[in-house]
């Protein structure tokens, strides 16, 4: 049995959840692992051009990641850059 029904949701897993306790023991259940941010809780619309959309799926794609999660991580990372200039 896979714990995953998906590629996606494995990977967003992964991308959510601390995975250092695999440093210290060989074996860890995947209901153990924290989450590494609190679970998000407000919702960003943001309209884009047809073509802008084609091109963050097919970099999430490449990347393993799906296009929200993608476009969050960017924004996160211009919103860090933003703050330490303002």
């Amino acid at each position: 049995m896979k714990p995953f029904k998906t590629l996606e949701e494995e990977a967003n897993f992964w991308d959510t959840h601390d995975v250092s306790p695999f440093f210290d023991k060989k074996k860890v259940p995947l209901e153990s692992l924290e989450l590494i941010e609190k679970e998000k809780k407000e919702v960003l619309v943001i309209r884009v051009q047809k073509s802008v959309k084609k091109r963050i799926e097919k970099i999430a794609k490449a990347k393993g990641i799906n296009p929200t999660t993608l476009s969050r991580m960017w924004l996160i990372e211009k919103l860090g850059q933003v703050t330490s200039n303002v």
